[in-house]
């Protein structure tokens, strides 16, 4: 049998660099600010080929439009910015203890 954990491909040296446990949205964009696709074999999250998720092309476009009608609108700040954010591994990725924010309306909208 051969088995493999998404959830540590996405945190691998080997695959993604030494600064794979920073939060860095800029290593999915080229040089021009474009998103740039990983290979679906390096990034696992809807697994690849003849197996890849249908709803694929549809999450990425529901992220997009979601981030960009809230970063819109409003203005996110942790609550404590001093505490550590530990993720509990579970079926789906879990913040131990949740994730405490702030909302902030941005001015002019």
């Amino acid at each position: 049998m051969v088995s493999y954990l998404p959830y540590a491909m996405g945190r691998m040296k080997l695959i993604w660099g030494d600064d794979t446990e920073e939060y860095k949205p800029e290593r999915w964009l080229d040089e021009n600010g474009e998103f740039r696709k990983e290979s679906p074999f390096k990034f696992t999250a809807f697994q690849a080929g003849p197996r890849i998720c249908l709803g694929k092309e549809f999450a990425y476009r529901q992220m997009k439009i979601f981030s960009a009608v809230l970063l819109c609108c409003f203005e996110f700040k942790l609550s404590d910015e001093t505490k550590p954010v530990n993720y509990r591994t579970m079926i789906t990725l879990h913040i131990d203890g949740g994730l405490h924010v702030h909302t902030f309306h941005r001015h002019g909208n």
